[in-house]
């Protein structure tokens, strides 16, 4: 009798620890704990061409053309969506550019808003063409290049990333 009671604790032990696991890593099959990076908007990803975390100067200066290959409907400008890298036609409502977005939408990566200049949540030709300049904003050191800390999004106490900040 005592066999059968030590199995039983053994195989309740083993699927109260299995659930727990399935249900720590989420959906996605990934760990939904804290600490883990969300993936990278594609926007991300495409400026910074060499994938070492810093949009250098040069990565800067290129931004048009590299922008340009996010264009998946060739409309000559970028949604939203294709900033993100989500599929086109997903539905995906544009968090409000700036800070703290709208309606529980968190607000939209500060790359993303550095290049939509006049708000509208559309990347259009003349915005990609002034993509240069435009990214330089958020140049918060002055170094003429971009840290992952100067395009992360905002902290709920209005910085981004934080230790990059002009003095």
């Amino acid at each position: 009798m005592q066999s059968k009671k030590t199995i039983l604790n053994i195989t309740m032990a083993f699927i109260l620890t299995t659930s727990v696991s399935a249900f720590a890593q989420g959906p996605g099959g990934g760990h939904g704990g804290r600490g883990q990076q969300p993936p990278k908007p594609a926007v991300d990803t495409a400026l910074d061409v060499n994938g070492d975390e810093v949009i250098t100067a040069d990565e800067i200066a290129g931004a048009a053309s590299a922008l340009v290959g996010l264009d998946t409907d060739h409309d000559g400008s970028l949604s939203f969506d294709e900033c993100m890298g989500l599929s086109s036609g997903g539905g995906h409502q544009a968090p409000t550019s700036g800070r703290g977005g709208s309606g529980g939408q968190p607000p939209a990566p500060p790359i993303f808003s550095a290049l939509d200049t006049s708000g509208d949540e559309i990347v259009d030709e003349y915005e990609i063409a002034d993509a240069p300049s435009s990214l330089l904003e958020l140049d918060d050191n002055g170094d003429g290049q971009l840290q992952a800390d100067e395009t992360r999004p905002e902290h709920p106490g209005g910085r981004r990333g934080g230790q990059n900040q002009r003095r």
